[in-house]
């Protein structure tokens, strides 16, 4: 049975800003106290989860759900797992000015079943840890921090710049503790006594000098009673808001902050440069005293960057079989990934084993024939992203690239050669064709497509990295250099489909 919501209502008064939004005539009329009204009411899943609507439709409407979420729209919706009271505020906006409308919600009960969340257990401990989870940023591995363009070109990964390990000590990051406690949503900070800045910050930090290592170190002791909230939109990575003051790592204006994976021990977020349009920055945090570097507290350690390839030299007839060998994505962790060294996923999706997030992307199946005929066979589906010219991203039917820019891409045949390889160089499979492409479409020698669609009759060169047949186990690495000087690969680990 439904718990009873209280519905309080408490309207703020009209507020109009005359001069703003130049660009309308000054005559319009202001919108209304009845035109930011809104009505609300718990979704079938949960009474702790709360839809919201709008009664009107205006040109920008801005909603602060009360509990550190925000949202746009005509629609929104609201996660309240705690008992307590939410004041909900909508703000509409058209040529005359604005509007605020508040109400209050009441949650009669808090809800464990929205507690106990995979995403929160690994940020907090879990109801389990009463003290929280204490996490510091990873100092000793290099590419812990770092900056890449906003919106991303190669992936999501620092690209333009990775500090090595411990490059930033004396800056005022290495040594603060950020603690995440479930009850309450708790945060706290502990600086012992400075942070470290972006150099545009400097004047919202009093006291803020030269670190010496680039940037600015500031005097600066967070307050107490912090709190953080998390988003899970239907599509995209969740992001981590820090409420009121608090942030984590080197400060850039946001408090807010993409996860681009987590786990039990570490942490890999993005967010954006307020002050500086066109970068994000990217930072790795670990549970503290959790050693990232020797692959013994938890985490596996990269594959070698270089192995022998007479250790598993692939030949033509290993790749084709019996005249027809299909192959795709291992469903497993590292079987997928981005990073700065054969092998590596440490850029992306470090570990996370994407399988079943993106079922559409291993199901895939390429196919080599005898004679030099290569086929791809996307199974009907594709996961699709922006550079395609599609309109959402995610698992998707192959259809929705027909007319579209990466239309091209779409299953179909082309040709491939192959190079044997020796103890001195690797095999290499090239796939040549307007779209061919293993694995990932983006990816070619020295680069990434940003927009469709592919260069016609291209050719892509696959290095095996390492090959494997052993009684049942078959598997094949191949990795593509998207740099061109060594410093960001694309692997894949493949197995007879």
């Amino acid at each position: 049975m439904k718990k009873y919501l209280n519905y309080l209502i408490l309207l703020l008064p009209l507020i109009i800003l005359g001069a703003c939004i130049e660009e309308y005539s000054l005559d319009a009329l202001p919108p209304t106290e009845e035109d930011a009204a809104f009505t609300f009411q718990a979704s079938a899943e949960s009474d702790n989860i709360i839809n919201f609507t709008a009664n009107s439709e205006f040109f920008i409407m801005n909603w602060d759900l009360g509990n550190g979420s925000t949202g746009t729209g005509k629609t929104v919706t609201g996660t309240y797992p705690l008992k307590g009271t939410y004041t909900v505020t909508l703000t509409i906006f058209n040529a005359g000015g604005n509007v605020t409308s508040t109400r209050t919600v009441v949650i009669e009960e808090t809800d464990p079943v929205l507690l106990d969340k995979p995403l929160y257990n690994f940020l907090t401990g879990g109801p389990s840890a009463v003290d929280g989870k204490i996490w510091v940023v990873d100092s000793a591995s290099a590419g812990h921090f770092g900056v890449g363009p906003d919106p991303i070109q190669a992936g999501y990964f620092p690209e333009w710049y990775q500090a090595k390990a411990n490059e930033k000590a004396g800056g005022g990051m290495y040594d603060d503790r950020y603690t995440f406690k479930l009850a309450g949503f708790g945060f706290d900070m502990k600086t012992n006594g400075d942070v470290y800045i972006n150099a545009a910050q400097g004047p919202n930090f009093p006291g803020a000098v030269d670190s010496g290592v680039g940037d600015l170190r500031a005097p600066f002791t967070a307050p107490s009673g912090l709190s953080w909230t998390i988003v899970e939109p239907e599509t995209g990575f969740p992001t981590l808001t820090i409420a009121s003051s608090g942030f984590l790592g080197y400060f850039a204006g946001s408090r807010t902050y993409q996860i681009l994976s987590i786990d039990d021990d570490q942490m890999f977020l993005r967010y954006i440069d307020q002050a500086n349009a066109g970068l994000s920055w990217y930072i790795r945090l670990i549970r503290a005293g959790y050693d990232s570097t020797s692959g013994g507290g938890g985490g596996d350690p990269d594959p070698d960057p270089d192995p022998d390839p007479s250790d598993g030299t692939l030949t033509l007839q290993d790749l084709i079989g019996n005249g027809s060998k299909a192959w795709k994505l291992k469903p497993a962790a590292k079987a997928f990934g981005v990073g700065p060294s054969p092998g590596s996923d440490e850029y992306y999706p470090n570990g996370e084993d994407l399988s079943t997030a993106r079922a559409c992307l291993f199901n895939d199946e390429f196919i080599f024939n005898d004679g030099g005929l290569f086929e791809y066979d996307a199974k009907g589906d594709f996961f699709g992203e922006f550079y395609m010219g599609v309109d959402t991203e995610g698992c998707q039917p192959e259809a929705n690239l027909t007319g579209k820019p990466g239309e091209a891409w779409k299953s179909g045949s082309h040709t491939f050669t192959f190079a044997e390889g020796n103890e001195s160089t690797r095999s290499k499979i090239t796939v040549t064709g307007t779209g061919a492409f293993i694995v990932l479409p983006k990816a070619f020698n020295g680069g990434e497509y940003t927009a469709g669609p592919p260069t016609a009759n291209k050719s892509v060169t696959y290095d095996v990295l390492n090959y494997v047949k052993d009684g049942n186990k078959e598997e094949l690495t191949i990795i593509i250099d998207v740099s061109n000087n060594g410093t960001v690969f694309w692997s894949f680990i493949l197995i007879p489909a």
